[in-house]
């Protein structure tokens, strides 16, 4: 009994970790510290495999190699608490760190040269295996007792990881290898009866699992991986797949010895099949990511009426390669009519589009009124439309997906912003030459848009991200929720109460609104455009101005508020995500002058 728990614990632990390594491997790349947890995952999974297998197999002396899958996994797991520290830390500490890497290494090469074999090892796989007076068993202990204890050194170091939840949720990870370490040392002296291994191998295998819990977790917070919806999901897919496999394994009458390479088989193939989908949507993203990247910016000195229509061109052409849109074009107004200003297999540019089309609507089918156009949508200025964008179908689908549709109402607001800087631009004459310093200001105003709308084509944060940066907003005078918030988690803001924690947040949510003030100066009532977002974040969640108030000011209606607001939503989540992006995912307050 005891024997056939110990066997399905093996495979039960090979089966999970090595499925959970992949997927952090696929969901975290680049991710430096869920590449050190899925190689700890993998080394884990390869010493289970062993383990199941010996059951049936005995190999001489394969207890070294075990050893030497187990040590590795260790150190990738100290490696991940180190890289939890911050930069202070890691850089006092970089001499322990180095240590405990060089004394893993020579106990691997000692296990692999000698090879030495563990007593008990073979034939009686159900116990912990003892350790003899031998200088190799000496020092693989001690290698494993300074590495977790050098882990949990690395957890209990710096306040940021002890006093928030994800570092605590860390540390409760740390116990369970602790745990197995302790029962090997017991087992060392308590010979008779021999200890079973089951315990320990659970013991191994939980710390394990919920590190790799753990760094899922820390993908989610940090890193804006939606992996507490597709986990769950995913992870009984396989457990499927995996069950079909060893009944088609029983039914043709594999021996029980071939059901571990079966498991491990059916994890692989179907993992590998998840990566690469995973690394061809990435790298699709980031091919549109240059090309975006590449949307011609004109001189905001020297603003012509050919550049704009340069530029708009551009726009709309990477706008259809990221949508994968067969056709668009963009209609701006001008001397009260909508002239199409670009195009994509579609009207002529010059050509006039009646403004009758124009729909109260985010988004609107064009009913064939448009020559290969299929969605509209529009931007106003106060009552009056000044932009029109449509696109085409989609080459690649049937239909356009919501956030596909969120990036096109998005790219038609800014659209619509940069017409409105370049309706208020004062004409290059003699008369306004005392208008210089507003010209001035609206060039910074035009550079500003510039560099929202590569933001928007480039970083489209998830909505779970954003759901999280509105409800802070909205709880924005309220010290004490946001303290408790999981924005101030995802932030890493440090305090000794949740009120201070609480006040930081509510600095660092006021830089990011900040960030979208067109300019210095706000000009006087009716405001323009580019003011949209930054005016209706700051007065309604800052200054506590009311919507309808907010909405008089600007001259729109109820529903070009919503929209501003998801928009200028989506600006600071963009700019939460750069400011974390910047120091290796760990948000820099230093730049928001806490």
């Amino acid at each position: 009994m005891l024997a056939q728990a110990t066997i399905m614990m093996a495979l039960a632990s090979m089966a999970l970790t090595l499925w959970l390594a992949f997927y952090l491997f696929a969901r975290g790349f680049p991710n430096l510290i869920t590449l050190r947890a899925a190689l700890s995952l993998l080394a884990i999974s390869a010493f289970f495999l062993g383990t199941y297998n010996n059951f049936f197999t005995p190999v001489h002396a394969p207890a070294a190699l075990l050893a030497v899958l187990l040590i590795i996994g260790m150190t990738c797991w100290y490696s991940v608490t180190f890289q939890l520290l911050s930069p202070f830390y890691r850089h006092k500490y970089r001499l322990g760190e180095i240590s405990v890497y060089t004394l893993a290494f020579v106990t691997i090469i000692l296990l692999i040269v000698l090879k030495t074999s563990f007593p008990r090892e073979q034939g009686n796989d159900v116990y912990v295996a003892s350790l003899e007076n031998n200088p190799v068993y000496i020092l693989y202990g001690l290698t494993q007792i300074i590495i977790f204890a050098g882990s949990f050194f690395n957890l209990l170091v710096d306040n940021k990881i002890r006093f928030m939840p994800q570092g605590r949720f860390f540390l409760l990870t740390s116990a369970f290898p602790t745990l197995a370490v302790l029962y090997g040392i017991v087992a060392l002296f308590v010979t008779n009866p021999p200890m079973p291994r089951l315990f320990q191998d659970f013991f191994v295998f939980s710390g394990v699992f919920m590190l790799g819990l753990s760094v899922a977790r820390h993908q989610s917070l940090i890193e804006r991986r939606t992996v507490f919806q597709d986990f769950p999901i995913l992870g009984l897919g396989m457990f499927a797949i995996v069950s079909i496999y060893l009944t088609i394994a029983i039914f043709i009458g594999l021996p029980p010895r071939q059901f571990g390479l079966v498991t491990a088989f059916a994890i692989i193939i179907h993992s590998m099949y998840d990566l690469a989908r995973e690394f061809l949507e990435r790298a699709r993203l980031q091919n549109d990511s240059v090309l975006r990247k590449k949307l011609y910016l004109f001189e905001t000195n020297d603003i012509t009426e050919e550049k704009l229509h340069d530029y708009l061109q551009n726009g709309l052409d990477l706008l259809c390669k990221s949508l994968n849109a067969d056709s668009g074009l963009i209609a701006i107004r001008r001397n009260d009519a909508l002239f199409v200003t670009a195009s994509k297999n579609s009207m002529e540019v010059g050509g006039e589009i009646s403004e009758q089309l124009i729909k109260p609507e985010d988004v609107y089918p064009s009913e064939g009124q448009i020559k290969n156009i299929e969605w509209i949508t529009s931007s106003f200025e106060g009552p009056k439309p000044i932009a029109l964008v449509g696109i085409g179908k989609s080459s690649t689908k049937l239909n356009y997906s919501t956030g596909e549709l969120d990036l096109f109402m998005e790219f038609a607001d800014h659209i619509g912003t940069i017409v409105s800087i370049g309706n208020l631009r004062p004409k290059i004459n003699q008369q306004v030459i005392d208008l210089v310093e507003q010209a001035n200001s609206q060039n910074q105003d035009m550079g500003t848009v510039a560099s929202e709308i590569l933001e928007t084509l480039s970083l489209n944060p998830e909505e779970e991200l954003v759901k999280v940066v509105e409800e802070g907003l909205r709880k924005y005078s309220d010290y004490i929720v946001l303290g408790q918030s999981p924005l101030a988690e995802w932030i890493g803001v440090n305090g000794n109460s949740h009120i201070e924690r609480g006040k930081q947040v509510q600095k660092v949510l006021s830089k990011a609104i900040e960030t979208l003030r067109p300019s210095e100066a706000r000009p006087p009532e009716p405001l323009p455009r580019v003011w949209y977002n930054y005016v209706v974040l700051h007065d309604a969640y800052i200054k506590g101005v009311i919507n309808r108030e907010v909405m008089a000011r600007l001259y729109i209606s109820e529903g070009t508020f919503n929209r501003i607001r998801r928009s200028a939503i989506k600006g600071v989540a963009r700019w939460l995500l750069e400011e974390s992006k910047m120091t290796n995912n760990k948000f820099n307050l230093s730049k928001t002058g806490i």
